[in-house]
This record gives structure tokens, C-alpha cells and sequence, in this order.
């Protein structure tokens, strides 16, 4: 394991190397007198991980106590960690012997609070040659203290020449300003608003529309649409407890995780473990999500082209 550290950060900040008794992990330990990054905590840490399989499959060479230790500072993990399961990459068809590897480590981040980075189902392996398939297995965690922090995850730099992707993970400094008031979607005056809705007319479409025409008339209605149903539904008043990231999307599927997870732990099953793994299949209310209301933009296209060409 190495790691490779600017010459301009270390003349800000102590950084240690620490190694966990085995080749496989390392860990970086960033201090400073001040608080760092715009939080309360004068530590960080970067744990950096290569778990490989052993001569039984069903064990690999890191344990989940060493990768998602309880700790109350900031703390990122990242590293390939070899393990295939449906809340990293909810496509892919998994072994039974897959999911008994993996679920211990996704149990064990859940139970620590620990948030997966990665954007499901986003390939970084892709063989370069033989028949495997790419896969997600290098794998980005954050714990609730360091999770405020993450600004974006992304796998867009050029290839290096190997098999995995690079990634690039970006922090920002916490923001301070609270959860901006939004629409109570529960409160909504619906009654009132059937009629008006049932009246309400999508403007009409110019011919041979360009995919950029499609996109802007169909955001136009879209946002016509939304702003009749803001006008009347009351407005929410966010605990100062709320995060600008948290959406309601997340909120569901925590509940419905936590749920299996309890199911398959009181059953102990295969089926229930598997359940658990894919419990992240809940659907958002249309309401609290504008993307539900928008139709596929593709679709909607090769109808108008359809029409233009007879």
C-alpha cells in the first residue's frame, strides 16, 4: 500500500502514517492545532484498503471491524475491496457466495453509520482483457462526521492504463446555513386543486422539435406544473437539526434498509440477507421528487420525430 501526499499539504498539516499490522491497509492520521476544514475536529483520517480474497472465498483479508472502526472524528474510507453486492451495483446478477461475502461489510458500515459514496451501479473495474465483466469494487465510505464534507464522487479522469478507474472524491467546507424552506407536500390543498389540475393544459409542442427544444419546452411545462402545486401547499419549517443534503429519497431508503437488515438478522436466511442487500429499490413520492414528474426525454423525442417524419 502507498500513498501520495501534495508537498503544499503536508507544510499545513501534520500527516501520519499508520499501519494496522498487515500489508494491506494504511491509514493516514491528519492533525492540526486549529480545526481543520471549516469543522470543530483537529483530526481526520484515510483509511486506504486492498481486501483480496483467501484460499476461502467466503473470507477476505481485511475484516469489516478494521475498515469501519466507531470512531468520533472524520473518517473516509476508501480502497478495492473485492466484494460484489446489490447496494453498490444493483444490476448485476449475484452469487449466493457473493452476497455471504459482502453482507457482513455493508452490515457493519450501516451499523456504524457509515454512507457508500458511490453512485450505484457506476463500473471501476474494467477488464482489459479475458471475459470478466466490469464491476464495482472499489468502494468510498464516510462516516457521519466526514460525510457533511464529500462535495462530489467521480470517475471521469483519463484511463492510466490499468483496469480500474480513477476516482476523484471532493470536499467542500460544511455549510452552516440550514435547510431552506420547501413545500409540505402533505399539507396540500388538494381539493381545491383538482379542479384546477384537470383544467390544466401542457402547451403545445413546436414541430420537428431539436433535443434541446424537446428538453427546454419539456422543463417549461414541468415547471408551470410545479409551481401550481407550490401555490398551494404550505410552506415547511426545517429543524435547525436538518442538512442541506438530506432528501426524502434518503430518509426512505434508510427506513426500508434498516428494516430488512432487522427481518434478515431475526430470520437469518439466505432469501432475507438478499432482500436486505436490495432494499434500496424503494421509490421516492413524486411529489418530493421533480424527476418522477419528468417522462423520459428520449422517448418523448422519437415520438415528435416520428410525427415529423410522416
Amino acid at each position: 500500500m502507498a500513498a501520495y501526499v501534495h508537498m503544499a499539504f503536508l507544510s499545513n498539516y501534520t500527516v501520519l502514517p499508520r499501519f494496522k499490522g498487515v500489508d494491506d491497509v494504511l491509514s493516514l492520521d491528519i492533525s492540526s492545532d486549529e480545526p481543520l476544514f471549516g469543522t470543530a475536529f483537529h483530526s481526520f483520517r484515510i483509511i486506504n484498503a486492498y481486501s483480496t480474497n483467501t484460499v476461502d472465498h467466503r473470507v477476505h483479508s481485511v475484516s469489516p471491524e478494521v475498515l469501519f472502526p466507531d470512531l468520533g472524528f472524520p473518517l473516509l474510507l476508501v480502497g478495492d475491496l473485492n466484494i460484489h453486492n446489490p447496494l453498490s451495483d444493483p444490476l448485476r446478477h449475484f452469487s449466493h457466495r457473493e452476497i455471504s461475502s459482502s453482507t457482513p461489510y455493508f452490515e457493519k458500515a450501516a451499523e456504524s453509520g457509515f454512507a457508500l459514496l458511490n453512485p450505484p451501479g457506476e463500473d471501476t473495474r474494467l477488464p482489459l482483457v479475458g471475459n470478466a465483466r466490469p464491476s464495482v469494487i472499489d468502494l468510498a465510505f464516510a462516516n457521519p462526521p466526514f460525510l457533511p464534507l464529500i462535495k462530489s464522487w467521480e470517475a471521469s479522469l483519463p484511463s492510466t492504463g490499468s483496469d480500474h478507474v480513477p476516482i476523484t472524491i471532493t470536499l467542500t467546507a460544511p455549510s452552516s446555513e440550514q435547510k431552506p424552506p420547501g413545500p409540505h407536500w402533505g399539507g396540500t390543498d388538494w381539493e381545491t386543486l383538482d379542479p384546477i389540475i384537470k383544467g390544466f393544459k401542457v402547451p403545445a409542442a413546436p414541430p420537428c422539435l431539436t433535443p434541446l427544444q424537446l428538453d427546454e419546452w419539456m422543463s417549461e411545462s414541468l415547471d408551470r406544473l410545479v409551481a401550481l402545486l407550490k401555490g398551494h401547499t404550505p410552506v415547511s419549517r426545517p429543524s435547525h437539526h436538518s442538512k442541506l443534503w438530506w432528501t426524502p429519497h434518503l430518509s426512505i431508503l434508510r427506513r426500508e434498509y434498516h428494516k430488512a437488515a432487522r427481518a434478515a438478522r431475526k430470520h437469518d436466511s439466505p432469501h432475507m440477507r438478499e432482500v436486505a442487500g436490495t432494499s434500496t429499490s424503494a421509490k421516492t413520492d413524486p411529489a418530493s421528487d421533480q424527476s418522477a414528474l419528468r417522462p423520459d426525454a428520449s422517448d418523448v423525442f422519437s415520438a415528435s420525430h416520428a410525427s415529423c417524419a410522416s
